[in-house]
C-alpha cells in the first residue's frame, strides 16, 4: 500500500486528496481538505493573480503540503487548471513552491483535466465497462466535457465559462436581459464542440447519461432537489437531478442577493455570489448536448489524478511526482 497526495490548483479553492492505493487500481480516501482562494477573478480581470491572490495561494499551497506531511504522504503530485494556465504572473508562483517546497506542479490542459475528472467519476460510480457517459465538471475558471467510460475519454471539450470568471458579467442578482445575454454567449461557444462531441457517441441511439462533478454543480442540484422534495440531500454520489430541477433551482438563485442565497438549502456560503453565473454555463451545456438529468459525483479531478498514477493511463507526468524522500533528503 502506498500513500498518495493530490493537490489540484483550481481557479476558485485548492484542493488536497490524501488517499491509499487498493487493489486493482483502485485509492481509498484518507482525508481531504479545501482552502478557497478565488484566483479566478482576478485572472479574468486582469491577467494576473496580482500580490493578494498570489500572497492567498502562498498560504493555501503551504498548508495543504504540510497537512499532506503530516498525513504520512509517501508521494506528492500538484496539479494546475484554467486561473494558473493563463495568468502571467503564474510561472512565478510555481517556481516559488518548487522552490519552497520541492513540489513542481504540472499544469493541466483542459482536455486532459476533462479526462482526468471522468476517470475519478467512473471509478466512483463503478461504470459497467460497456457504458458510455457524458462527464461534467465546472470550476471557477471553465468547464469541461468528457465523452467516455472506464477505458478512457472518447472525445472532449474545454470552455472557458467557470463561475469565477463570468460573474463580472452580471449584477448581483443578475438582470433578466444579462442572464439572457450570458445563455446566448455560452451556448455560441458550447453549441459546436457539442455537436463534435456527440458525433462521436459509439451508442447514439441510447439515450446519454450525463455525470457532473464540481461543487457549483452540486450546490444547484442540492437546493433543487431541496425545492422538489424538502430537503437538501447531504450525500449526493449517484443522485440524479432533472433539467427541470436545476432549472427551478436556477431560477430561484437568480432572484436574491448572494447575502440571502447563503440561507437556501444546500446553499455553501463560500460560493454563494458565483452560482448564477455558473448556473448559467451548466445549463447552457444541458441544452447543447441534450441532457434532462444529471446524475452527481463527488469525486473528479484529483481521484483521477490519483487513479491515473496507477493506470496505463500516464496523462499525469511522472516528472511532476514527487517522493517524500526525495523532499526531505
Amino acid at each position: 500500500m502506498t500513500r498518495l497526495a493530490a493537490l489540484d490548483l483550481g481557479s476558485n479553492s485548492f484542493h488536497l486528496l490524501v488517499a491509499d492505493t487498493r487493489p486493482r487500481g483502485r485509492i481509498k480516501r484518507v482525508t481531504t481538505r479545501k482552502k478557497t482562494i478565488r484566483l479566478g477573478e482576478p485572472v479574468s480581470r486582469t491577467g494576473r493573480l496580482g500580490p493578494e491572490a498570489f500572497g492567498r495561494a502562498v498560504d493555501a499551497f503551504t498548508d495543504l503540503v504540510e497537512l499532506a506531511d503530516d498525513e504520512g504522504a509517501d508521494r506528492i503530485i500538484a496539479v494546475g487548471t484554467e486561473a494558473l494556465r493563463v495568468a502571467e504572473d503564474g510561472p512565478e508562483f510555481l517556481q516559488q513552491m518548487k522552490d519552497r517546497h520541492g513540489v513542481p506542479v504540472q499544469l493541466l490542459d483542459g482536455l486532459d483535466e476533462a479526462a482526468l475528472s471522468l476517470k475519478g467519476m467512473a471509478c466512483a460510480l463503478n461504470l459497467a465497462p460497456e457504458q458510455e457517459v457524458l462527464g461534467l465538471d465546472l470550476g471557477g475558471g471553465s468547464l469541461e466535457v468528457a465523452l467516455g467510460g472506464t477505458n478512457g475519454m472518447v472525445a472532449g471539450a474545454t470552455f472557458p465559462l467557470g463561475g469565477a470568471k463570468l460573474v463580472d458579467r452580471i449584477s448581483d442578482p443578475p438582470r433578466l436581459h444579462e442572464r439572457a445575454a450570458l445563455h446566448a454567449t455560452a451556448m455560441e461557444i458550447i453549441q459546436p464542440a457539442a455537436d463534435k462531441v456527440l458525433a462521436a457517441r459509439t451508442t447514439p441511439d441510447e439515450p446519454l447519461v450525463a455525470l457532473a462533478t464540481a461543487g457549483s454543480i452540486r450546490d444547484i442540484a442540492r437546493f433543487g432537489l431541496a425545492l422538489t422534495s424538502g430537503s437538501a440531500p447531504a450525500k449526493v454520489r449517484g443522485m440524479m437531478v432533472s433539467r427541470e430541477q436545476m432549472e427551478l433551482a436556477y431560477a430561484r438563485l437568480c432572484s436574491v442577493d448572494a447575502h440571502d442565497r447563503m440561507d437556501l438549502p444546500g446553499i455553501s456560503s463560500k460560493r454563494a455570489d458565483l452560482l448564477p453565473a455558473a448556473g448559467i454555463a451548466v445549463l447552457a451545456a444541458m441544452e447543447a448536448f441534450g441532457l434532462q438529468s444529471l446524475t452527481l459525483c463527488d469525486w473528479g479531478l484529483r481521484e483521477g489524478v490519483l487513479l491515473d498514477l496507477g493506470s496505463d493511463g500516464h496523462i499525469v507526468d511522472p516528472d511532476f511526482v514527487v517522493d517524500q524522500e526525495d523532499r526531505r533528503g
